[in-house]
């Protein structure tokens, strides 16, 4: 994406901009570290396409929808909801410039990955 549009004031100059995308209750799926501080956004802050906003939304929103607020531990989660936030992440990547670190979860090997740029 070329006309991106950071909406955020720059807190850090010398770290690179980071973004891990996960679920937490109630919250969005955009967790950001680093240049433009921490934070919690919903995307269009940092330039995401309205359609990817909409859809980290909806991601979230499914899982909101299954939260257990008094057993949150065994609280189910929609079906692919794992492969379903990675593929999301790759499109958060794929809109970014390169000197964003974006971080997920893989739901194969089970662990938080840097999103390669082109994945």
């Amino acid at each position: 994406m070329n006309d991106i549009r950071i909406s955020l004031p720059v807190l850090e100059p010398d770290e690179p901009p980071c973004v891990d995308v996960h679920y937490e209750w109630t919250q969005y799926a955009l967790w950001l570290d680093g240049k433009y501080g921490l934070d919690n956004v919903d995307g269009h802050e940092i330039g995401l396409s309205p359609q990817l906003v909409r859809d980290l939304l909806a991601w979230t929103d499914a899982a909101d929808a299954l939260f257990n607020e008094d057993d949150p531990a065994n609280s189910p989660l929609p079906p692919n909801f794992d492969v379903d936030g990675y593929e999301l992440a790759k499109r958060v990547r794929a809109e970014l410039p390169a000197e964003w670190i974006v971080t997920t979860y893989h739901p194969v090997s089970l662990t938080r990955v840097v999103v390669p740029v082109g994945d």
